[in-house]
């Protein structure tokens, strides 16, 4: 009876042992056989240069107030260049915007002395969130610019109670229509700037003045895909 369990062991072990051998012989060894993670899609960036044309309603906010009405200003032209990219290769929704820009801006008033018409020159720097269906984008905007009040259609010009730097924060939304290597965009925008168009002091010493411009901005681009 030993002998008959001994040699069943002999025959249990010597099987296993050879199936094992079997198993091992048999497995490729390049992995060819195991399931791999799918590579990650890769957004390709997208790099424009555009024109466009705009007009504003363009007003201040002033204390004490002085009676100020907003106006209508044209002719309000730029150049921009547009970079759209992924971030961390997952979130193609984000880009880039710079610029420089070229136009007029004021306000009017009854009381007499205040009210005018400037000339601007501002480069602004924009974060363009979109998120793209079809041909078409939708755009939403915020940021910042930097600019310069190059002149006046007030009688004697500038003077030294006058700031021209200027400077503030733009946001906005749009709207896109994708005929690639061309985009339309058509945009709505507020700028408010941090910049007062006069010193403070520029009618009494005691009585302060701070005069700040805004500006609700409607505009057309065409935007040619370069790369």
């Amino acid at each position: 009876m030993k002998r008959l369990i001994l040699l069943l062991t002999l025959l249990v072990g010597a099987f296993t042992a050879a199936a094992q051998d079997n198993f091992i012989f048999e497995m490729p060894n390049d992995f060819s056989g195991i399931d791999t993670i799918p590579e990650t899609k890769k957004f390709k960036s997208i790099h424009m240069i555009g024109v466009s044309y705009g007009i504003n309603l363009s007003g201040v906010t002033s204390s004490p107030k002085i009676g100020q009405e907003r106006i209508w200003t044209f002719h309000n032209t730029g150049i921009y260049y547009t970079y759209y990219h992924a971030m961390w290769d997952h979130l193609f929704n984000f880009g880039v915007v710079a610029g420089a820009k070229h136009g007029y801006e004021g306000f009017t008033s009854p009381n007499e002395g205040y009210g005018e018409t400037y000339e601007i020159l501002e480069f602004p720097l924009i974060s363009q969130f979109k998120l793209d269906f079809s041909r078409f984008r939708i755009l939403l905007n915020i940021g910042t610019y930097g600019g310069y009040r190059l002149s006046t259609d007030k009688e004697g010009g500038f003077n030294k109670y006058d700031q021209r730097y200027d400077y503030g924060v733009i946001g906005g939304v749009g709207f896109a229509i994708v005929f690639k290597p061309v985009e339309l965009h058509i945009e709505g925008n507020y700028k408010y700037s941090f910049a007062s168009v006069y010193q403070t002091n520029k009618y009494s010493d005691i009585y302060w003045i701070f005069t700040y411009p805004q500006n609700i901005m409607f505009s057309a681009s065409l935007h040619f895909h370069l790369w």
